[in-house]
């Protein structure tokens, strides 16, 4: 018996050393960036935009091509850390970069692009979409930098992810400002370290430029976080429409809106992910939402998608300034057959 728990012992003091240089590994590795960071801008146009064109942009998150039709996700109540073979994100991913070819676009905002992550099979999803748009001004910023997530099991492993806004217009400059984090030590190691991007495009026959603010907001939490992030980038772009800016906010916003509750109700299923309401009257006066509800946005990862039965809504569009006049909105409904949002277009053009 004396044999055993002193072989139970071993056991359990190798465990706490072993999470004990997990934890300590991981804090001093922590992505910690500053609360502005100037971005390099990666130039390949010399285009001036012109302030009588009309614009298109489009937003997607991409689900770092592993959130295809075929899949689910833990956090969502699924069970899958990733696709089962590489083959099928490559699939996923090829068809991506088909969609965004198609695009055709002045802008893009796109979310949840990986660089170096085992979730994805360690390819680099910034290369292949910056050759998509190799005639394209643009800017990458990380919002996940972790050298091991040890959570579930098997685990998350490394992952090196962002959001990149592209523009067919020459960006004068980009930054990257964060979001503050609720999340209390350890779990602050391994999260996710919110932020939004802001690309400077400059209008030369206007006194103002525009401003692309691509943004993505957190998602798993009781929704206080989300209510902080909404509070900060309302100051944010009311400020810089007040100093005359154009003002362009698009993304993911792991928020659904009132204006399109009753068109896709929210589900309580347990502890499955629910999106919080963005009020009408959050929106200042003037300003306007460029969001469509002619389909989905997101669908819910607790199962592979199944039409008319997995949970969808919309959480995903634009915020416009009052000196910006929006033409058109739409989803781009794809069924969800290669990541777990729809893309959503908008046309717009100046005051």
């Amino acid at each position: 018996m004396k044999k055993i728990l002193k072989i139970v012992g071993i056991i359990i003091a190798v465990l706490v050393v072993l999470t004990g240089i997990c934890l300590l590994t991981l804090t001093l590795t922590d992505y910690n960036p500053e609360a502005i960071i100037d971005l390099e801008v990666n130039s390949n146009t010399k285009e001036i935009l012109d302030s009588k064109d009309t614009f298109t942009i489009h937003t997607w998150n991409i689900g770092y091509g592993g959130l295809g039709v075929t899949e689910d996700f833990f956090l969502d109540g699924g069970s899958k850390i990733r696709a089962d073979e590489k083959s099928v994100v490559e699939s996923f991913l090829d068809n991506i970069i088909e969609t965004l070819i198609e695009f055709d676009t002045d802008f893009a905002m796109i979310q949840e692009i990986d660089v170096k992550s085992q979730r994805a099979y360690h390819i680099n999803e910034l290369d292949l979409i910056s050759d998509v748009f190799d005639t394209y001004d643009y800017s990458f910023a990380k919002n996940y930098d972790v050298l091991f997530v040890p959570i579930p099991f098997p685990p998350v492993g490394d992952v090196e992810a962002g959001l990149a806004t592209f523009s067919q217009y020459n960006i004068s400059d980009a930054k990257r400002y964060s979001f503050d984090s609720n999340y209390n030590w350890p779990l602050n190691t391994i999260m996710l370290d919110r932020c939004f991007v802001v690309s400077e495009i400059e209008i030369p026959e206007q006194e103002g430029n525009l401003l692309l603010i691509n943004a993505h907001f957190s998602a798993y939490d009781d929704g206080t976080l989300r209510e902080e992030q909404l509070k900060v980038i309302k100051d944010y772009i009311i400020g810089m429409y007040d100093k005359g800016y154009y003002v362009v906010l698009g993304g993911d916003w792991n928020q659904t809106f009132e204006s399109v509750d009753k068109q896709y109700p929210l589900y309580k299923n347990g502890e499955l992910f629910l999106p919080s309401v963005i009020p009408n009257d959050w929106v200042e006066e003037g300003w306007t939402l460029g969001i469509s509800d002619n389909a989905p946005t997101y669908r819910l990862l607790n199962a592979p998608y199944v039409e008319g039965e997995t949970q969808v809504g919309v959480i995903d569009g634009f915020l416009v300034s009052p000196n910006i006049i929006v033409e058109m909105v739409e989803v781009i409904d794809l069924g969800f057959e290669n990541s777990d949002h729809n893309p959503v277009k908008m046309i717009f053009r100046f005051k």
